[in-house]
């Protein structure tokens, strides 16, 4: 299913949370990369006031994405906009599956459906009063409406493509590439700390040289660290690397589904699975 195939909301919440991880990440890089130029205006210490002006004027620029991302917490908006939006897609997919709780009829079903949107917009208003930019389109698409139409073969096994395998390949590549991130951020890490140390010993015996690049390489490798707890590499690769070897396992009952109360319960099982991992969204908001 593409993003527009989806409930208005989601697409709403969708894209919240991605210009939220934009601002926060942006922010967070921005007041990094000017407390390193600070630093190295510093070492240089080159005697006139222009040195003196542009290395407050980067200070200045540090202090101010600091008081924006203190006072904003963009990352609440990013973490709260994904939960919603997975949580929405998990109503999806069992409403299209024919799953439970909308099992029933079809007239049944889109009440059932619609109220439970409703109930995710009066349980974050952090959220919804923000998710405006998709008012006009539908919350019951027509591809939703077609999907969950088919035939019990048709919809197990474009649920076990489209969203078992297509959720299964996800998992597997972010565990991988935040697993090596992890380890390239670590090495880095700690060759920057061991430049330092080694300038830290050099400066023992040439006390007279002023233009020793330590304090440059504490504030990289501060930069660093900050970076890797933000971006959250080892947590993030464990959990999908779990939510990946559940899926795995889910999926090996897949030639086993032969009626609808099957189905039922394999996808309640996936969903509850990709429900495990995406409420960790909303506890990140808090940390």
């Amino acid at each position: 299913m593409q993003i527009s195939d989806f409930p208005g909301l989601y697409q709403a919440a969708d894209e919240l949370s991605g210009s939220a991880q934009k601002h926060f990440l942006a922010a967070l890089l921005t007041n990094l990369a000017l407390l390193v130029v600070a630093a190295v205006v510093s070492v240089i210490n080159y005697p006139h006031w222009g040195a003196a002006a542009l290395q407050a004027a980067l200070l200045a620029g540090a202090l101010a994405s600091s008081v924006y991302l203190a006072t904003q917490r963009p990352e609440r908006l990013w973490y709260s906009g994904r939960a919603v939006a997975e949580s929405i897609k998990t109503m999806v997919w069992r409403y299209v599956s024919r799953a439970e709780p909308f099992h029933e009829s079809d007239e049944a079903a889109k009440k059932h459906l619609l109220a439970k949107l409703t109930q995710v917009v009066e349980q974050n208003p952090g959220v919804s009063n923000k998710l405006l930019t998709h008012l006009p389109a539908q919350q019951i698409t027509y591809k939703m409406k077609l999907m969950r139409a088919g035939d019990f073969e048709t919809r197990r096994d474009t649920y076990i493509e489209s969203r078992i395998n297509d959720q299964l390949g996800w998992y597997s590549r972010k565990a991988n590439f935040n697993a090596q991130a992890a380890k390239y951020f670590f090495i880095t890490l700690i060759a920057v700390n061991a430049i330092a140390f080694g300038c830290a010993l050099i400066k023992i015996a040439n006390v007279e040289y002023q233009y020793f690049p330590t304090d440059v390489l504490i504030a990289v490798a501060a930069s660093i660290l900050t970076w890797m707890q933000a971006k959250r590499f080892t947590e993030l690769s464990a959990s999908y690397a779990l939510t990946a070897h559940e899926i795995t396992l889910i999926r090996e009952q897949a030639d086993e589904l032969k009626k609808d109360e099957h189905l039922s319960t394999f996808v309640g099982d996936a969903e509850n699975a990709f429900s495990r991992e995406h409420t960790q969204w909303e506890a990140r908001k808090d940390n």
